[in-house]
This record gives C-alpha cells, structure tokens and sequence, in this order.
C-alpha cells in the first residue's frame, strides 16, 4: 500500500513538473536570446501600427496604439503652436505602415534586428501639399479664409492636403532598417530607437522628422 501511495505521489510529482515546464514553454522561457529580440522589436512596430475602429467605431482594447516614441518632437512643438493634434497627425503620418521583422544577430547583450519597413512618403506628401497650397494662398477663397480665422486656418487647409496625400498613399517608400537591442538584468530585451534617425526615416517613408520634414540622404 505504502509503495502504491509512492507511485501515486511520483506520478502527481511528475505532472505537476510537466505543468510548470508547459507554463514556462508559454511564457517563453525558454525563447532564444534572437527570439526575444525579435519579439520586442515586433511589439515596438505594433505600437505604431494604426488601430482600425470596428462598425461603431470602437477601436480594440488590445491595440498597442500609442507608441511611446514618434522621434518628431521637434516638429511636433512646431505644428501644436499652430493646433496640430499629434494624435491626429501620427495617425494620417502612419495609416499606411506596414512592416516585417527579419532575423536577428546577437553579441553578448546587444543585438540588431532587421526590418522591412514600407509606409506613404511624409516628406512628399508636404512637398506636394506645399505647392497645392502655394497656388491656393494667391486665390479669393484663401483671401476669406484668413478673413475668417487668420494664420491658423490657412496653415490647417495646408495640414489638411499634406493628410489628404498621406491617406492616398501616393509615394510608399520601401527601407530595409537594422533596430539595435539591449538585454537587460532581467533578460528582457528593449529596443534602442530614440534618435536613432535611420529608424525614424524609415518609419516616415524617408522622411527624416528628427531634423525637420527633410527626405532622408
């Protein structure tokens, strides 16, 4: 009897270890230093990937919309004098981004991941805009809506044509961009974007928004 109670508690023993490791398996634990990477990469891209709203308009509660950083600050203090919402503006900016993750190349606790990055030309979109718009400045309509609302209606009828000519996707720009890595004490791995000026232009369809609206050299 004694040994049966001892197969019985070996077998439960055992079950509970096959538990553990299934539980461990899903929580990644025993993911690859290049899995990991890649994974927090993938979650840095998702967080600017635009929400879509479903019927009525709700957007889904496990979007990871928004980022924590756009990399245009600079620009971003300059349009909100003129009272460009960022949310508003980051979404026309990103409406047509999609990417891939590649592989990923580890050394010690660092490490690069590839990614292919395709979105609308910000850069083009407010040269087009621009040239619209200085058409559009000589003109009696431009003349009554400054009459109407001054400078910041006339800057929001140029906002509204460089979003316009985002949403038309009219100059996608394909970049290919390595995103470096760091592990942490934890083993988490964290992506190392901000500045980084090659990742930000490839996010904005070669358009470098660090240094202002200039297309990437």
């Amino acid at each position: 009897m004694r040994n049966r109670r001892l197969v019985l508690v070996g077998i439960a023993a055992a079950v509970v270890v096959a538990v553990a490791l299934g539980v461990a398996f899903a929580l990644g634990a025993f993911r690859s230093d290049a899995e990991r990477a890649r994974d927090s990469v993938t979650a840095l891209m998702e967080s600017y990937v635009v929400p879509v709203p479903d019927e009525e308009g709700n957007e889904p509660d496990d979007a990871a919309w928004p980022a924590d950083d756009y990399g245009d600050a600079a620009t971003m203090e300059a349009l909100g004098t003129y009272g460009v919402d960022a949310d508003e503006w980051h979404r026309h900016c990103l409406k047509n981004l999609s990417y891939e993750v590649g592989e990923a190349a580890v050394e010690g606790d660092t490490a690069t991941v590839s990614v292919i990055v395709t979105n609308a030309s910000l850069s083009a979109a407010t040269e087009v805009a621009g040239a619209e718009f200085s058409t559009f400045s000589s003109t009696q309509e431009a003349e009554d809506v400054y009459a109407q609302g001054g400078k910041a209606a006339l800057f929001d009828s140029l906002v509204q044509r460089v979003y316009a000519h985002l949403d038309a996707n009219e100059s996608p720009v394909t970049t290919t961009v390595d995103v470096p890595c760091a592990k942490g004490e934890d083993g988490t791995w964290t992506p190392q974007v901000g500045g980084n000026e090659a990742f930000f232009s490839a996010l904005y369809g070669g358009s470098n928004v660090i240094a202002g609206l200039a297309p990437a050299a």
